[in-house]
């Protein structure tokens, strides 16, 4: 979508085929026979942009409470953060005055700084996504001063704290290393004294070796040494906080000056969090024992999984594996509890035995360090009964089984600290 045309989107002809384009409830598929329906009343272009807000829209009713009155590029809601992760990021900023939010894009982060009562000044040089901005903060009441800019080059406002969110893609291809981004994270950076409290929203895929760092010492690695511009960033201490929600890891920000608290953090929204300042070292495998712990995605990025096998009394089920074993259940945000019924060996068609032998007729699968194609598995199986049951593949001191297994709910842990 062109300025012109999101311009001509806000205009009350605008509004009107906007009106008329979610009267139709219209589905990505049928893009093209809503298009042609629409263009009878309003001009091409403002007949697109109309079709294309409202399919974003339904896109994001997942993701933004909102999602009816906020405008969107498609590439600009999905590297948008949700509703839940800004105002659990928001929520660190609410003791600061002034904060800038920095490549602000579509105004989602600002516009939760602001409701956490921060006065926020949102900086971004596409003036597309700028405008969208502005629209969607008066959208929804909210009072945000926008400035158009490079935030590497231009003089930027007086801040009490500063949240930066820096593009980590380029056309289709998506960018892991921080220095690849626009802007490069440490250039940025370096606009900021040391000490400074500044949050930076990095990709959850960055690379071990540098989470490995912990801002403390360069990381002894070829790929990251080759990018050379993370040593300024690497010069400065932070925590760096893994956020999932329903299952899915969605983000990692890095915590700079007074943000910081922890060296890692795994954050499971709605509000638990698991943190520790130390580098935690692998426990030794056991093995597998009456329950099986299967960790939240955010405590197995963020280097945690030592302090869920001290909450629970438990041990990895194998080098390299991110299941843990234990002898009591445990009802925890940070990681799903099943009851252990067998161990069964592979190759599957001892599992197909077991199975068959119990009545079960449906099997849910996960996969744990090793190679399966869950769909081939299902097939091999060819199970008939009433039964059902989760079947866990993966290893257990150095060998392939299947855990056949049902989930449990036990006491409840809550987080621990370090």
């Amino acid at each position: 979508m062109e300025l012109e045309t999101f311009r001509e989107l806000l205009s009350p002809a605008g509004q009107a085929a906007l009106a008329d384009a979610a009267a139709i409830v219209p589905r990505e598929a049928d893009f093209l026979q809503h298009f042609e329906k629409l263009r009878k009343h309003y001009p091409s272009e403002l007949a697109k942009a109309a079709l294309e807000t409202v399919l974003l829209r339904i896109r994001a009713n997942g993701k933004h409470s909102d999602a009816s009155r906020l405008y969107f590029t498609r590439e600009a809601l999905e590297q948008s953060s949700s509703e839940a992760v800004s105002k659990h990021r928001a929520k660190r900023f609410a003791p600061f005055g002034q904060v800038l939010d920095l490549c602000c894009g579509i105004g989602i982060d600002a516009i939760e700084l602001a409701r956490a009562g921060c006065t926020v000044t949102a900086i971004d040089s596409d003036p597309l996504r700028l405008a969208m901005a502005r629209a969607n903060a008066e959208a929804l009441g909210v009072a945000i001063q926008f400035l158009e800019g490079d935030v590497l080059t231009m003089p930027l406002p007086q801040a009490d704290a500063a949240f930066v969110d820096p593009s980590r893609r380029d056309g289709e291809r998506r960018y892991l290393d921080p220095v690849r981004y626009q802007p490069p994270l440490p250039a940025v950076l370096a606009r900021f004294p040391d000490g400074f409290p500044l949050a930076a929203k990095i990709a959850p895929g960055v690379a071990q070796q540098f989470l490995a760092s912990g801002g403390r010492e360069p990381p002894d690695s070829a790929d990251l040494r080759e990018s050379g511009g993370l040593r300024p960033l690497l010069a400065k201490s932070f925590e760096c906080e893994f956020i999932s929600s329903a299952g899915e890891l969605k983000e990692c920000v890095l915590w700079f000056g007074s943000f910081k608290t922890a060296r890692r953090r795994a954050t499971v929204l709605p509000d638990s969090s698991l943190a520790s300042d130390d580098l935690l070292a692998d426990s030794p495998p056991a093995p597998l024992g009456q329950f099986l712990f299967d960790p939240d995605a955010a405590v197995i990025r963020a280097g945690l999984l030592p302090l869920l096998c001290e909450q629970f009394a438990a041990a990895p089920v194998d080098h390299g594996v991110a299941l843990l074993t234990g002898e009591t259940p445990a009802d925890s945000p940070f990681a799903d509890c099943y009851r252990v019924e067998a161990v069964v060996p592979m190759p599957i068609g001892k599992l197909r035995d077991y199975l068959r032998e119990r009545g079960v007729g449906r099997v849910t699968i996960l996969k744990r360090a090793v190679e399966a194609d869950v769909n081939d598995v299902q097939k091999r199986l060819k199970l008939a009964g009433g039964e059902h049951r989760h079947v866990i593949l993966t290893r257990s001191l150095g060998k392939r089984v299947a855990v056949v297994a049902n989930p449990q709910a036990g006491c409840a842990t809550g987080a621990i600290s370090r």
